[in-house]
């Protein structure tokens, strides 16, 4: 039985895509191919091992296609086997005669159809070369004639790619031109915008301190009224009337913490960021030492790691840890051996510091609420305190480009974490 001969197959073309395109298309249809990058290459190639055919590109670095088909068709061992050119930047009629007058056997534009470009190698291989010779052969194309015309199509080509440039430098020069209109367009509105949010943030400032002292006014008058019942008319007002009146003043004192909360909220929105490398682990047992001056009886387990450096807003930083381990002492008031840890550690490659206790903890179901203005998730007389002070931490957080976030569970304890 005779075995089938494969058809070898030799591609020439500077780009890696023509290629591989080229190679998954005619190895589907059984054909060996080859491949080189230049006419240079290919010309090594077939003379060590000699193709069925040869498929070229024009445009190509070292030799390009009109060359080496010049070469290959003047070649005693090369000239038989079939010349395509398969070209997209030669594709003008006089293009194609050129390419013929050196003897290739076919001339085709890209891109083609699979089919029709399998259906034009078959056909070209089934003529077989005495019959795919060109009409007009390749030695009546003298050198001096082939160099004439070479560079005619040389030049040609050339003046086509320099239109095509000027075209789109001209584009690319009227897009630059509308890119600077809008830049200057944006410019002048965020300059705008800017100075919108300048006189808001003042406006909103002055609302904030005038709230407050219109606030705080009525609040003073309603603490001091009350103080002057509990001392001159105690008697007449009996134990229950004290207790409403003592009810009253706490109100009240709860009503100043909200409005100093508020003014702490708005000056965190506008204060300028001053940052600087600060000592966490040091910021954390300052802030505990503050913390327990307020309320000795505090008896929580405190660990802080050592030496964990960030860069950051003293003052904001402080802020944080104020809240977050002041909530942390505050809930776990209750909690016998109670235990507080402030530490660092890395999350998918990100810088995270936490602050951890087993306190009371909270319900996950209602996270979102943690960092609100005046959100509370304990009820004030368990666990008092104005509502603010994890807002305050979020906004201070979020200050520094950072996030925070928490993770809990009822008396078991809360983690909050952030980055900066």
């Amino acid at each position: 039985m005779t075995e089938k001969t494969v058809i070898k197959v030799l591609i020439v073309d500077d780009k890696p895509e023509n290629l591989y395109l080229l190679r998954v298309l005619l190895g589907a249809k059984g054909y060996e191919v080859s491949e080189a990058a230049n006419g240079e290459q290919g010309l090594e190639s077939a003379r060590n091992n000699p193709p069925d055919l040869i498929i070229s590109d024009i445009l190509m670095p070292v030799m390009d296609g009109f060359a080496l088909c010049r070469v290959w068709k003047t070649d005693v061992q090369l000239k038989i086997i079939p010349f395509i050119f398969y070209t997209a930047t030669y594709t003008e009629p006089k293009d194609k005669a050129f390419s013929l007058s050196l003897g290739a056997d076919l001339f085709l534009v890209k891109p083609q159809e699979s089919h029709v470009l399998l259906n034009e190698i078959d056909t070209i291989l089934a003529m077989g070369h005495q019959q795919s010779l060109p009409k007009t052969s390749p030695a009546e194309l003298g050198e001096e004639d082939f160099y004439r015309q070479y560079n005619v199509r040389l030049v040609h080509k050339l003046e086509d790619k320099l239109e095509e440039i000027e075209q789109k430098n001209r584009a690319l020069v009227e897009k630059e031109l509308a890119l600077y209109d809008l830049n200057a367009q944006l410019e002048k509105r965020v300059a705008q915008r800017t100075q919108e949010l300048e006189a808001v943030n003042k406006e909103m400032e002055a609302f904030n301190y005038s709230v407050s002292h219109d606030l705080r006014a009525p609040l003073r008058r309603v603490d001091g009224f009350s103080q002057i019942l509990m001392e001159d008319c105690a008697e007449q007002l009996g134990e229950e009337g004290q207790g409403n009146l003592q009810r009253i003043r706490k109100a009240v004192r709860h009503m100043d913490e909200l409005i100093d909360g508020m003014l702490e909220l708005s000056r965190l929105n506008h204060e300028k960021l001053n940052r600087e490398t600060i000592n966490l682990s040091v910021l954390a047992e300052a802030e505990i030492m503050k913390l327990r001056e307020t309320d000795p009886d505090w008896k929580a387990e405190i660990f802080i790691q050592p030496d964990v450096v960030a860069d950051g807003d003293p003052r904001l930083l402080g802020i944080v840890f104020d809240n977050l381990l002041g909530n942390a002492l505050k809930f776990t008031a209750k909690t016998e051996q109670a235990r507080i840890a402030f530490g660092v550690t890395v999350q998918n490659g990100e810088t995270v510091y936490y602050i951890e206790d087993n306190g009371a903890g909270f319900e996950m179901q209602y996270v979102d609420k943690l960092f609100g203005a005046f959100q509370r998730l304990h009820n004030v007389d368990d666990f008092p305190g104005s509502g603010i002070g994890l807002a305050s931490v979020a906004r201070s957080i979020h200050r520094h480009g950072g996030r925070v976030w928490a993770e809990g569970e009822t008396d078991k304890g809360a983690t909050f974490y952030f980055t900066l």
